[in-house]
């Protein structure tokens, strides 16, 4: 059992259990809702992929950051 399926049932036990048998009710707003929600769960899809690629750039920038600093140390002390 979801938190969804409780919160559906504590506003309505009949709509609940008549959801869990199987029985299918359609409405607009039903429908308009469903497709609404499966929207949102594509954004926030998206924003995970970018919140991932965004923690990869960064490693990859403190990884460049950091061998620039070596290199820039190793320069100073080469030179005369």
């Amino acid at each position: 059992i979801t938190a969804s399926e409780i919160s559906q049932y504590v506003y309505c036990p009949v709509s609940w259990r008549l959801n869990r048998s199987g029985a299918r009710m359609e409405s607009p707003r039903l429908v308009r809702g469903v497709a609404e929600h499966e929207r949102a769960g594509g954004r926030l899809r998206l924003v995970a992929r970018w919140e991932k690629a965004s923690g990869i750039f960064r490693r990859i920038a403190s990884l460049l950051a950091f061998a620039s600093l070596i290199l820039l140390g190793w320069i100073l002390w080469m030179s005369p």
